[in-house]
Protein backbone atom coordinates (compact mmCIF):
# COMPACT_ATOMS: atom_id res chain seq x y z
CA UNK A 1 0.00 0.00 0.00
CA UNK A 2 1.36 3.46 -0.84
CA UNK A 3 2.26 5.27 2.38
CA UNK A 4 2.91 8.93 3.09
CA UNK A 5 6.13 9.25 1.02
CA UNK A 6 4.59 7.67 -2.08
CA UNK A 7 1.44 9.79 -1.79
CA UNK A 8 3.53 12.93 -1.25
CA UNK A 9 5.53 12.20 -4.42
CA UNK A 10 2.29 11.65 -6.36
CA UNK A 11 0.83 14.91 -5.04
CA UNK A 12 3.94 16.90 -5.98
CA UNK A 13 3.84 15.56 -9.54
CA UNK A 14 0.10 16.16 -9.87
CA UNK A 15 0.59 19.76 -8.73
CA UNK A 16 2.81 20.31 -11.76
CA UNK A 17 0.37 18.72 -14.20
CA UNK A 18 -3.33 19.18 -13.45
CA UNK A 19 -4.16 22.47 -11.63
CA UNK A 20 -6.04 24.71 -14.06
CA UNK A 21 -7.39 21.75 -16.04
CA UNK A 22 -11.16 21.69 -16.58
CA UNK A 23 -13.03 18.40 -16.39
CA UNK A 24 -15.01 17.58 -19.52
CA UNK A 25 -16.10 14.05 -18.58
CA UNK A 26 -15.73 11.35 -15.94
CA UNK A 27 -15.94 7.70 -16.92
CA UNK A 28 -16.46 5.20 -14.07
CA UNK A 29 -15.76 1.59 -15.02
CA UNK A 30 -16.00 0.06 -11.52
CA UNK A 31 -18.81 1.82 -9.70
CA UNK A 32 -17.63 0.92 -6.18
CA UNK A 33 -14.44 2.90 -6.77
CA UNK A 34 -16.26 6.25 -6.96
CA UNK A 35 -18.27 7.26 -3.87
CA UNK A 36 -20.29 10.40 -4.69
CA UNK A 37 -22.69 10.42 -1.69
CA UNK A 38 -25.42 11.75 -3.95
CA UNK A 39 -23.45 14.72 -5.30
CA UNK A 40 -23.49 15.13 -9.11
CA UNK A 41 -20.33 14.28 -10.99
CA UNK A 42 -18.19 17.45 -11.06
CA UNK A 43 -18.00 17.73 -14.85
CA UNK A 44 -16.98 21.24 -16.03
CA UNK A 45 -15.29 21.88 -12.68
CA UNK A 46 -11.75 23.27 -12.68
CA UNK A 47 -8.95 21.71 -10.63
CA UNK A 48 -7.66 24.42 -8.32
CA UNK A 49 -5.22 22.62 -6.02
CA UNK A 50 -3.78 19.23 -5.08
CA UNK A 51 -2.85 18.46 -1.46
CA UNK A 52 -2.37 15.53 0.89
CA UNK A 53 -3.39 14.42 4.38
CA UNK A 54 -1.78 11.21 5.60
CA UNK A 55 -2.26 8.65 2.80
CA UNK A 56 -5.10 10.60 1.17
CA UNK A 57 -4.83 12.77 -1.97
CA UNK A 58 -7.06 15.87 -1.93
CA UNK A 59 -8.05 17.54 -5.21
CA UNK A 60 -9.93 20.84 -4.80
CA UNK A 61 -12.54 21.61 -7.44
CA UNK A 62 -14.95 24.57 -7.66
CA UNK A 63 -17.07 23.71 -4.63
CA UNK A 64 -16.33 20.03 -4.05
CA UNK A 65 -13.26 17.95 -3.27
CA UNK A 66 -12.07 14.64 -4.67
CA UNK A 67 -10.42 12.61 -1.92
CA UNK A 68 -8.46 9.62 -3.20
CA UNK A 69 -7.16 6.65 -1.23
CA UNK A 70 -5.01 4.33 -3.34
CA UNK A 71 -5.20 1.39 -0.90
CA UNK A 72 -3.24 -1.68 -2.04
CA UNK A 73 -2.72 -1.31 -5.80
CA UNK A 74 -4.16 2.05 -6.86
CA UNK A 75 -2.21 4.24 -9.30
CA UNK A 76 -2.86 7.71 -10.73
CA UNK A 77 -1.37 8.29 -14.17
CA UNK A 78 -1.53 11.53 -16.17
CA UNK A 79 -1.78 10.82 -19.89
CA UNK A 80 -1.77 13.04 -22.96
CA UNK A 81 -4.20 10.67 -24.66
CA UNK A 82 -7.16 8.48 -23.73
CA UNK A 83 -5.93 4.87 -23.45
CA UNK A 84 -7.27 2.20 -25.77
CA UNK A 85 -6.51 -0.64 -23.36
CA UNK A 86 -8.72 -0.21 -20.27
CA UNK A 87 -7.37 -3.20 -18.31
CA UNK A 88 -7.49 -2.37 -14.57
CA UNK A 89 -8.68 1.18 -15.38
CA UNK A 90 -11.44 1.95 -12.87
CA UNK A 91 -12.02 5.72 -13.28
CA UNK A 92 -11.04 8.10 -16.07
CA UNK A 93 -11.06 11.90 -15.68
CA UNK A 94 -11.01 13.65 -19.06
CA UNK A 95 -9.92 17.28 -19.43
CA UNK A 96 -10.86 19.84 -22.05
CA UNK A 97 -7.18 20.07 -22.99
CA UNK A 98 -7.29 16.46 -24.20
CA UNK A 99 -5.29 15.12 -21.26
CA UNK A 100 -6.63 12.49 -18.88
CA UNK A 101 -6.11 11.51 -15.24
CA UNK A 102 -6.39 7.72 -15.02
CA UNK A 103 -7.05 5.69 -11.88
CA UNK A 104 -5.80 2.11 -12.25
CA UNK A 105 -6.45 -0.41 -9.52
CA UNK A 106 -6.04 -4.16 -10.24
CA UNK A 107 -7.42 -5.28 -6.87
CA UNK A 108 -10.23 -2.67 -6.80
CA UNK A 109 -9.70 -1.67 -3.16
CA UNK A 110 -8.96 1.99 -3.90
CA UNK A 111 -11.64 4.64 -3.46
CA UNK A 112 -12.39 8.12 -4.78
CA UNK A 113 -14.72 10.16 -2.57
CA UNK A 114 -16.63 13.29 -3.55
CA UNK A 115 -17.28 15.63 -0.62
CA UNK A 116 -17.92 19.34 0.06
CA UNK A 117 -16.12 19.28 3.42
CA UNK A 118 -12.72 17.57 3.76
CA UNK A 119 -12.43 18.61 7.41
CA UNK A 120 -15.53 16.61 8.26
CA UNK A 121 -14.27 13.74 6.12
CA UNK A 122 -10.99 13.68 8.08
CA UNK A 123 -12.57 14.24 11.49
CA UNK A 124 -11.24 10.91 12.82
CA UNK A 125 -7.83 11.10 11.14
CA UNK A 126 -4.78 11.90 13.25
CA UNK A 127 -2.19 14.58 12.68
CA UNK A 128 -0.10 14.23 9.53
CA UNK A 129 3.19 12.52 10.38
CA UNK A 130 5.32 15.29 8.83
CA UNK A 131 3.10 18.24 9.71
CA UNK A 132 5.63 21.03 10.44
CA UNK A 133 3.44 22.26 13.31
CA UNK A 134 3.51 18.85 15.02
CA UNK A 135 6.50 19.13 17.33
CA UNK A 136 8.67 16.68 19.23
CA UNK A 137 6.95 17.88 22.41
CA UNK A 138 3.54 17.16 20.89
CA UNK A 139 4.62 13.63 19.97
CA UNK A 140 6.09 12.91 23.40
CA UNK A 141 2.94 14.19 25.08
CA UNK A 142 0.79 12.04 22.77
CA UNK A 143 2.76 8.92 23.72
CA UNK A 144 2.52 9.71 27.43
CA UNK A 145 -1.26 9.24 27.25
CA UNK A 146 -1.23 5.87 25.49
CA UNK A 147 -0.84 2.20 26.37
CA UNK A 148 0.05 -0.90 24.38
CA UNK A 149 2.96 -1.69 22.08
CA UNK A 150 4.60 0.98 19.98
CA UNK A 151 4.17 -0.55 16.52
CA UNK A 152 0.35 -0.93 16.58
CA UNK A 153 0.15 2.62 17.91
CA UNK A 154 2.21 4.00 15.02
CA UNK A 155 0.08 2.12 12.48
CA UNK A 156 -3.17 3.52 13.90
CA UNK A 157 -4.17 6.39 11.58
CA UNK A 158 -6.29 7.93 14.36
CA UNK A 159 -3.06 8.97 16.10
CA UNK A 160 -0.49 9.71 13.40
CA UNK A 161 -1.59 9.73 9.76
CA UNK A 162 0.57 8.44 6.94
CA UNK A 163 2.68 5.67 8.45
CA UNK A 164 2.31 2.11 7.21
CA UNK A 165 4.15 -1.15 7.67
CA UNK A 166 7.27 -0.23 5.70
CA UNK A 167 8.05 3.08 7.36
CA UNK A 168 7.07 2.03 10.88
CA UNK A 169 9.58 -0.82 10.70
CA UNK A 170 12.24 1.46 9.22
CA UNK A 171 11.60 4.23 11.78
CA UNK A 172 11.76 1.86 14.74
CA UNK A 173 15.04 0.44 13.43
CA UNK A 174 16.49 3.93 13.05
CA UNK A 175 15.45 4.75 16.63
CA UNK A 176 16.73 1.36 17.94
CA UNK A 177 13.32 0.51 19.44
CA UNK A 178 11.86 -3.00 19.40
CA UNK A 179 8.40 -3.02 17.74
CA UNK A 180 6.84 -4.77 20.76
CA UNK A 181 8.15 -2.22 23.25
CA UNK A 182 5.48 -0.97 25.62
CA UNK A 183 4.74 2.72 25.06
CA UNK A 184 4.86 3.16 28.84
CA UNK A 185 8.42 1.81 28.87
CA UNK A 186 9.74 4.50 26.51
CA UNK A 187 11.78 7.27 28.08
CA UNK A 188 11.39 10.89 26.99
CA UNK A 189 14.73 10.57 25.21
CA UNK A 190 13.58 7.47 23.32
CA UNK A 191 10.32 9.18 22.35
CA UNK A 192 12.33 12.12 21.02
CA UNK A 193 14.60 9.74 19.08
CA UNK A 194 11.56 8.05 17.57
CA UNK A 195 10.08 11.39 16.52
CA UNK A 196 13.30 12.30 14.73
CA UNK A 197 13.56 8.83 13.20
CA UNK A 198 10.05 9.05 11.75
CA UNK A 199 10.77 12.44 10.19
CA UNK A 200 14.12 11.38 8.72
CA UNK A 201 12.75 8.09 7.42
CA UNK A 202 9.74 9.65 5.71
CA UNK A 203 11.65 12.59 4.24
CA UNK A 204 14.40 10.27 3.01
CA UNK A 205 11.85 8.10 1.23
CA UNK A 206 10.28 11.18 -0.35
CA UNK A 207 13.71 12.24 -1.63
CA UNK A 208 14.05 8.79 -3.23
CA UNK A 209 10.61 9.11 -4.89
CA UNK A 210 9.07 6.44 -2.64
CA UNK A 211 9.39 2.67 -2.37
CA UNK A 212 8.37 0.40 -5.25
CA UNK A 213 8.10 -3.22 -4.14
CA UNK A 214 5.25 -4.10 -6.50
CA UNK A 215 2.58 -1.72 -7.81
CA UNK A 216 3.52 1.83 -6.81
CA UNK A 217 4.24 4.22 -9.68
CA UNK A 218 4.39 8.03 -9.95
CA UNK A 219 1.91 9.86 -12.25
CA UNK A 220 4.65 9.77 -14.90
CA UNK A 221 4.71 5.98 -14.62
CA UNK A 222 8.11 5.86 -12.89
CA UNK A 223 9.14 3.61 -10.00
CA UNK A 224 10.51 4.80 -6.70
CA UNK A 225 14.10 4.14 -5.57
CA UNK A 226 13.82 3.83 -1.80
CA UNK A 227 13.58 0.03 -1.91
CA UNK A 228 17.33 0.17 -2.50
CA UNK A 229 17.80 1.91 0.86
CA UNK A 230 15.61 -0.19 3.18
CA UNK A 231 17.43 -1.32 6.33
CA UNK A 232 15.09 -3.99 7.72
CA UNK A 233 11.82 -4.13 5.81
CA UNK A 234 11.63 -7.07 3.38
CA UNK A 235 15.13 -8.21 4.50
CA UNK A 236 14.22 -11.27 6.59
CA UNK A 237 17.23 -13.62 7.11
CA UNK A 238 19.62 -11.00 5.72
CA UNK A 239 22.43 -9.38 7.71
CA UNK A 240 21.88 -6.08 9.51
CA UNK A 241 23.96 -3.33 7.92
CA UNK A 242 24.68 -1.88 11.35
CA UNK A 243 25.50 -4.78 13.72
CA UNK A 244 25.62 -7.86 11.43
CA UNK A 245 22.80 -9.63 13.29
CA UNK A 246 20.22 -11.49 11.21
CA UNK A 247 17.01 -9.59 10.45
CA UNK A 248 13.93 -11.23 11.97
CA UNK A 249 10.33 -11.20 10.79
CA UNK A 250 7.42 -11.89 13.15
CA UNK A 251 3.81 -10.82 13.55
CA UNK A 252 3.23 -7.82 15.81
CA UNK A 253 -0.29 -6.52 16.19
CA UNK A 254 -1.36 -8.79 13.35
CA UNK A 255 1.18 -7.35 10.90
CA UNK A 256 4.34 -8.87 9.48
CA UNK A 257 7.17 -6.97 11.19
CA UNK A 258 10.88 -6.77 10.39
CA UNK A 259 13.48 -5.78 12.97
CA UNK A 260 17.07 -6.37 14.05
CA UNK A 261 17.31 -8.21 17.41
CA UNK A 262 20.82 -6.83 17.90
CA UNK A 263 20.01 -3.17 17.34
CA UNK A 264 16.47 -3.33 18.74
CA UNK A 265 16.48 -5.40 21.95
CA UNK A 266 13.14 -5.67 23.74
CA UNK A 267 13.13 -3.71 27.01
CA UNK A 268 12.02 -5.75 30.00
Amino acid sequence: MPELPEVEVIVRELREKIPGEELSDIQIYWKKTFVSDGYPLPVFNTIHAVNRRGKFIIIRLNQLFLIIHLRMTGKLIVSDTVPVDRKHLQVQFLFKSGKALLFYDPRKFGRIYLTPDPEEFFSNLGVDAIDPQFSKHDFTRMLSRKKGSIKPFLLDQHHLAGLGNIYVDESLFRARIHPETSIRALSVHESSQLYQAIRKTLNGAIAHMGTTLADYRTPDGNSGRHQNFLKVYDREHETCFRCKSVIVKKRVGGRGTHFCPGCQPLKK
